[in-house]
């Protein structure tokens, strides 16, 4: 007699995984940072089921070409992803990172200036970027932002959070993600309270 019990198929489908898509990647073009070339990220994005993927290397758009081929070469076998280039905007006068994605050719060249203009001052080390947060104010026209809070330095963070805003009103995002160590329901609070203050979104 077998033991084997027979269930019943579910009444109702599985409520479908909501859409995501990760729009802080780094590839091994940002040195000792990423570990995986573009077109690995993008192709791994597209088989794990990511609705997008934004590749954003440290003051550099060296990677997003690679990246954006591989997209093109895969589109047919997932042709509603969505892959993005931008720019992880990492300044020497040490204000938290900034994430830029251009919304246009015009942004695109802005945004190509302000690291020209970092990789050619009398100061820069030879492959590094010398940008300080002044010099957005020239190339912030057209740039979506992501703000990439440093909660070690929190007061800080938030009074540039604020002057982003100025320079780019409705166009800031603060980023929240989860670190799994114990404390994330404290920490996305506090970054809620943060947007709520400064009426910015939670991304």
């Amino acid at each position: 007699m077998s033991n084997i019990i027979q269930l019943a198929p579910p009444s109702r489908p599985s409520p479908a995984a909501p859409a995501y898509a990760e729009l802080v990647a780094t590839s091994n073009f940002s040195f000792l940072r990423g570990g995986s070339h573009p077109e690995e990220l993008v192709s791994a994005a597209m088989h794990l089921g990511l609705s997008g993927l934004g590749i954003c290397d440290r003051n550099s758009f060296a990677g997003v070409v690679r990246g954006h081929v591989a997209a093109r070469n895969l589109k047919d076998e997932f042709p509603n992803f969505r892959y993005v280039a931008g720019v992880r905007l990492v300044f020497a006068d040490q204000p938290p990172d900034i994430v830029a994605y251009p919304t246009d050719r015009a942004a695109y060249g802005r945004l190509c200036q302000l690291l020209t203009r970092g990789n050619l001052r009398a100061e820069t080390e030879k492959g590094s970027c010398h940008i300080t947060f002044a010099d957005l104010r020239d190339f912030a026209e057209g740039q979506l932002f992501i703000f990439l809070c440093d909660e070690t330095r929190f007061e800080q963070a938030e009074a540039v959070l604020a002057n982003l805003k100025k320079l780019a009103p409705g166009n800031v995002w603060l980023a929240a993600n989860l670190t799994f160590r114990g404390n994330d329901r404290a920490r996305l609070n506090r970054l809620a309270d943060l947007g709520a203050r400064l009426r910015g979104s939670l991304l």
